[in-house]
């Protein structure tokens, strides 16, 4: 259905901050009208900037209200949005007429999310080497995830950078390597992008990572339990 109206269009993510590379897609945000449905992804795409075409274009669709909705909240996208969105079509600042989000308070919530769908690796693994490359790629998901919502806390501000998970401060470092951890990058965009999957990832490399970050997470959610109790 592209019957939608357009209220706004927005780029976020690594170009949003102002970091993007080679491995960045190009994230925008359209917002449309309640219950109108999508537009034209061609027109969204039209709007975007002749530098920065080149990268792949991910669209995030959302109606006003869900947004709206989000930023009431204080959910953790709405402080992504709030802190590195660059406006493509922005009649009405749409986004600046939300003002700030309420006070993200998810973030153990957020964390158990991603840490139960980290403890299920080892078993897709172990039943199948085949899983290897993905749930490497799931690692990487989970793990930054993670990093993101614990930078709430331990942060002078969320971290919402692809590396978050080597920025927490006021806890141990991240326990595998930054190596190790574009390995798990790599093997994530394999998956989404089509591209052949990177070597030396089996599922002894998976158990090996899990193992150390499974002790960090548990670590992690105690300090983020302290944190809470402290009223951030």
């Amino acid at each position: 259905m592209n019957s939608g109206k357009l209220i706004g269009a927005y780029v976020f993510g690594s170009v949003g901050r102002g970091q993007h590379d080679s491995l960045s897609d190009l994230d925008v945000l359209a917002v449309v009208e309640n219950g109108s449905g999508k537009v034209d992804e061609a027109l969204v795409a039209s709007l975007i900037p002749d530098d920065l075409t080149p990268l792949k274009l991910s669209i995030s669709w959302y109606g006003r209200n869900r947004l709206r909705e989000m930023f009431q909240n204080g959910e953790l996208f709405a402080w992504h949005l709030h802190q590195e969105t660059i406006p493509l079509f922005d009649p009405h600042q749409f986004l600046k007429a939300l003002g700030q989000p309420n006070h993200y308070r998810d973030c153990l919530a957020d964390v158990a999310s991603f840490q139960k769908v980290l403890s299920e690796i080892p078993l897709q693994v172990s039943r199948n080497e085949s899983n290897a490359v993905y749930e490497a790629g799931l690692i990487y998901v989970c793990l930054r995830n993670i990093a993101m919502a614990a930078s709430w806390a331990l942060c002078e501000k969320p971290d919402f950078s692809r590396y978050s998970a080597f920025r927490l401060r006021g806890y141990y470092p991240c326990p595998i390597s930054l190596s190790e951890f574009e390995l798990t990058m790599s093997c994530r965009m394999a998956g989404q992008r089509g591209l052949d999957p990177p070597k030396g990832v089996d599922r002894s490399f998976v158990l090996d990572l899990f193992e150390r970050l499974e002790h960090w997470v548990q670590g992690l959610t105690i300090a983020l339990q302290r944190e809470a109790l402290h009223g951030r």
